[in-house]
């Protein structure tokens, strides 16, 4: 009895606190918004302590390090724009990386803005983000 009331009071709080009109995105981005927010390569081909992620949004370049020892042409890399904005093409597939650069073209939700952002990844002895 104790548990099916747990079940029922948990699924009760996460349908209140998952809907959408309740979901903060004002302080997130507004719709004019065109960014990369977050670079990650899979795990699975560089673990997470094997990479680290540098932002420069004012020139547009995100540089992931990676240590020694990878295979470039089986990389994964996940590419995720700020709420409302679409990218192309879209990150998440496997795709060769040997040339050590790829772009993305971010478009804001309302289409006002623009951004191409290039994605490089270069190999490191030891992380720093004096690129």
């Amino acid at each position: 009895m104790n548990k099916t009331i747990y079940i029922l009071f948990s699924v009760l709080i996460l349908a209140f606190t998952a809907c959408e009109k309740d979901y903060p995105t004002d302080g997130i981005a507004s719709k004019s918004d065109a960014r990369i927010i977050n670079v990650v390569i899979d795990a699975r081909d560089v673990p997470y302590e094997g990479q680290r992620t540098f932002y420069d949004h004012d020139a547009a370049v995100i540089t992931i390090q990676v240590l020694p020892g990878y295979d470039w042409t089986t990389f994964t890399v996940y590419v995720s724009p700020v709420i409302y904005a679409t990218m192309t093409p879209y990150g998440g597939s496997e795709e060769d990386w040997s040339s050590g650069s790829k772009s993305y073209t971010v478009t804001s939700g309302d289409e006002s803005n623009s951004n191409t952002y290039v994605v490089e990844i270069v190999e490191v002895t030891e992380f720093g983000n004096n690129l």
